[in-house]
């Protein structure tokens, strides 16, 4: 017998928007994804995709994160300098990718089960 399971592909934390909306006061905002290009529904339903400047979907430049090349787009498009950014994600190997193009990096540990690491960690937007 085979058993369907039905996941949600996104998830969208309680205090997203209210996160997004501080920061939006202050920030121009980008949205480095490895997605494919459906994401963009997702972020439009929900309200997501107005709080961004520009949305960049790693499949559309047939890159990744961890390729390192991925973040040259949006230096490139903003004209970032190093330290003039910040680049958040829950994983370290694509900090360690944006902190070589001179991004400094904080670790998003949602759900509290990272006991230590090399990069500051925060738990949600509101901790930057």
């Amino acid at each position: 017998m085979i058993e369907h399971i039905t996941q949600k592909k996104y998830i969208l934390f309680n205090d997203i928007i209210d996160e997004l909306n501080k920061l939006k006061e202050n920030y121009k905002l980008l949205l480095l994804t490895d997605n494919w290009p459906s994401v963009y529904d997702f972020l439009r339903e929900n309200k997501i995709d107005k709080y961004f400047e520009k949305i960049y979907v790693s499949s559309e430049y047939g890159v990744e994160k961890k390729d390192g090349v991925f973040f040259n787009y949006s230096i490139k498009d903003f004209n970032i300098k190093k330290g003039e950014a910040l680049f958040i994600d829950d994983n370290e190997k694509n900090l360690d990718k944006a902190k070589e193009k001179g991004l400094d990096v904080l670790l998003m540990d949602r759900y509290n089960k990272i006991e230590s690491s090399k990069y500051k960690i925060i738990n949600n937007l509101f901790n930057i």
